[in-house]
């Protein structure tokens, strides 16, 4: 894979930012968390750094600074090392899973064998020794031999206790042994053995201070090996020095935490708890500086420190100046739940059941710009731990309710924390049994009057309503399918006030309360096309023309006219059936073997839907036609595993919530206007240079498109999707147009809305 070299480069001054709010149709970019760092490494000029969001790389010659990620070209994500050699000139980007690319020349060689490989161990690669043309990779279970030559795995090692799987945290070589520092001590080989493959080759260390602890550094400096390990008897992180067979303390061990030790440019770096030192052969130190979190350091030949910090990000310091962080903007953290939008405004909730004690928060896009609401920026959300779902009120956007798995709600009024709902000082409470931190708010949706309804989980009275004036009320039910033993999902205020909740392993509720005190109820068993029961809901979203779809295990399920729910009539939910055209006259249900964890539809009534193992897929209108399926494989998505879609309906760009992170897309479809005030073209003048889309957007919705040349001569028609339509700058013949003026008509089905515009093509 070529390398592509357009990699928003930004050279402006810190900190960085993103270089474009709004990415062309049909790209890709990543909203990643580049500020906790991981290690640095030295390429010629630049110094890259790896981060938890990907690549980012610094010209030492004009201050230029790239990332690196999917989208550009990288094979994966969540690196975990990095490593540069000079006499092949061959950078290796190593990766969670084992994973590995090297890159050299602007190409990208992917060498996937470990993991690929069929095994239980930890696949991750710790960190990588270079001697010669060999890469000696540290893995969770041993070592891995790369050829950087012939770009190919050479040998595999695995020296535990009768050649067994050992946890490999790092290497170091003296010009005649190699070490490894484990999760069991340190073993060592001679290089030049005939066969490093035979654990019988490999030796432990035994007179170490603990033979058998967990060693997770070691390095070989000015003709002694430094290593790195925690003293059982102290509890704390001691350095010793490893020489002719004895070991002694470094006198400079004075902290109690360290990360690493490391050697580069013959100068020997120490990350600890909080700080990084550098010392030359004799042991003096020659720099230092104070950072939250270091991991790994450098220090270059002209003085200058390089830290990856897991809080700071990626530093640069010259010895005696100040700090200076280096960083994209982006989300705090990689973790997605719930994705909403209003107007141009993202709103993503970082909490999940599976991390309700991280405080992760939530995280909003606007203008361009990610800001975090966590517990280190509001110091009140300590108690709230994570938002796992959110809610934007349709009469103030900047009204914006939270719900936490675990502690009640938050409520956010331009962008300050206003009010917690709990138990402490609200209508509120617990799942049974429990004082505190049992409030699951699992589903909550704003009504068009401003009053937000929400449920939680594992109560006898799940559903609230907190009322645009700040009454809380709380409903009661005739029906007995609620309780300690009934998990609620999603919630939804339909455009006819009907409120549907999902109900684990038992269907869907719907209620209307219509401000009375005894609401209309009714609970619907969804079944597939057999009658037989599908049990298990993950999502429910409202498209367009009033359908209600929900998302399950087997597939979606849509409910046509549900209008009608409370008129006493059967409610059937209906499988999509997509037909073979194979001459069967047979139909396949629509990815019926599918868990669907989110449906969110765009401004053509169009279907994006996240599964949980096969990525994510646009489906048409009715759901019969597949449109894009976007997978691992064939895009920059992070992972098949999709946590949830939102949609920027002003721009049409999709953001995909991955396990591994957010990604967007530009799609084609937005939202329709209600006149054609704010229509335009771009990119308007066509450059003669410009071969992607051109764009007309701001259409009133589903409108005829029609362009023709100023004799009056069409070349092309189209419908638009939603409030935007698409055209590729080519006839009907597919050739591109000729250079002159063209007329862009537009009218609505009835031709009551009719809207004329101008464009530039030069050819």
């Amino acid at each position: 894979m070529r390398l592509r070299l357009l990699h928003l480069i930004c050279v402006i001054t810190f900190p960085l930012t993103t270089a474009l709010s709004q990415i062309p149709n049909g790209q890709w970019r990543d909203h990643l968390p580049y500020s906790s760092a991981i290690h640095v490494a030295e390429v010629e000029n630049k110094i890259f750094c790896s981060t938890t969001g990907g690549l980012l790389s610094y010209d030492t010659r004009d201050g230029s600074t790239e990332k690196y990620t999917k989208i550009e070209g990288l094979s994966d994500v969540e690196i975990s090392t990095i490593e540069y050699s000079k006499e092949y000139k061959t950078f290796i980007v190593a990766y969670e899973n084992g994973n590995i690319d090297l890159i050299r020349n602007d190409s990208i060689i992917n060498i996937p064998d470990i993991k690929l490989k069929l095994m239980s161990a930890d696949k991750r690669i710790n960190n990588i020794l270079i001697v010669d043309n060999i890469a000696y990779l540290a893995c969770g279970f041993g070592i891995v031999s790369l050829n950087l030559v012939k770009a190919e795995i050479h040998d595999t090692y695995l020296f535990g206790e009768f050649g067994s799987q050992i946890n490999t945290f790092n290497i170091a070589f003296d010009g005649i042994y190699i070490y490894a520092a484990t999760e069991k001590g340190i073993y060592m080989a001679n290089i030049n053995s005939p066969n490093l493959v035979d654990y019988y080759y490999w030796q432990k260390l035994s007179f170490l201070p603990e033979p058998g602890a967990s060693y997770k550094s070691v390095t070989f400096f000015n003709s002694k090996l430094y290593t790195l390990y925690k003293n059982p008897a102290t509890q704390f992180d001691d350095i010793i020095i490893i020489e002719d067979e004895t070991w002694h303390n470094w006198e400079f061990d004075n902290d109690s935490v360290y990360k690493s030790i490391s050697v580069f440019n013959n100068i020997l770096s120490v990350c600890s708890k909080n700080e990084t030192s550098f010392y030359n052969t004799n042991e003096e130190l020659i720099g230092n500086l104070w950072s939250w979190n270091p991991q790994h350091a450098i220090l270059d030949n002209n003085n200058v420190m390089w830290i990856a910090d897991q809080v700071d990000g990626f530093v640069k310091n010259p010895v005696g100046g100040n700090l200076n962080k280096i960083f994209l903007d982006g989300p705090k953290y990689k973790d997605v739940g719930h994705i909403v939008s209003i107007d141009k405004d993202i709103w993503v909730a970082a909490g999940k059941e599976s991390n309700k004690y991280q405080g992760l928060g939530a995280f909003s896009f606007k203008n361009g710009k990610w800001k975090n609401y966590d517990y280190k920026s509001y110091p009140e959300l300590s108690k709230v731990y994570n938002i796992s779902k959110i809610a934007i009120d349709p009469t103030n956007k900047n009204h914006v309710m939270g719900g936490s798995f675990g502690y009640g709600l938050v409520e956010f009024i331009d962008d300050q924390l206003v009010e917690i709902y709990d138990e402490t000082n609200s209508i509120l409470r617990n799942i049974e049994g429990y004082t505190s931190g049992y409030i699951r708010v699992t589903g909550l949706d704003f009504d068009q009057s401003g009053n937000l309804y929400f449920v939680t989980s594992e109560v006898t009275n799940p559903a609230y309503v907190l009322k645009s004036d700040h009454e809380l009320v709380n409903f009661s039910f005739q029906s007995n399918e609620f309780g300690s033993n009934t998990r609620i999902g999603e919630l939804i205020v339909t455009s006819w006030g009907h409120k549907w909740m999902l109900l684990s392993r038992k269907g869907i509720f719907i209620f209307d309360d219509h401000e009375s005190d005894t609401p209309e109820e009714r609970m619907v068993l969804i079944t597939d096309e057999e009658g037989k029961i599908i049990d298990q809901v993950f999502s429910i979203t409202e498209d367009l023309t009033g359908n209600i779809w929900i998302g399950t295990n087997k597939g979606p399920v849509v409910y046509y006219n549900p209008q009608y729910i409370f008129n006493g009539e059967e409610l059937t939910g209906y499988q999509i059936k997509i037909p073979r055209n194979d001459g069967s006259g047979l139909a396949d249900i629509l990815l019926e073997n599918e868990q669907i964890l989110d449906i969110v539809v765009d401004g053509a009534n169009r279907k994006w839907i996240a599964t949980a193992n096969s990525g994510v897929f646009l489906m048409s209108e009715d759901g019969r036609e597949q449109i894009y399926h976007f997978n691992e494989e064939n895009s920059p998505i992070f992972s098949d595993h999709i946590v949830s879609i939102g949609i920027n309906h002003k721009t049409g760009e999709v953001f995909i919530g991955t396990e591994k992170g957010l990604i967007s897309f530009m799609g084609q479809a937005t939202a329709g206007a209600d006149d054609f005030e704010n229509v335009y073209v771009y990119p308007n003048p066509v450059r003669e240079n410009y071969e992607g889309d051109i764009t007309i957007t701001g259409l009133v919705s589903d409108v005829n498109v029609k362009i023709t040349d100023i004799s009056g001569n069409l070349v092309y028609e189209t419908t638009a999707l939603g409030g935007q339509a698409i055209w590729n700058g080519k006839n009907f013949k597919g050739n591109r147009v000729n250079t002159g003026i063209y007329l862009v008509f537009c009218t609505n089905e009835d031709g009551s809305k009719t809207f004329v515009t101008k464009l530039l093509f030069i050819h």
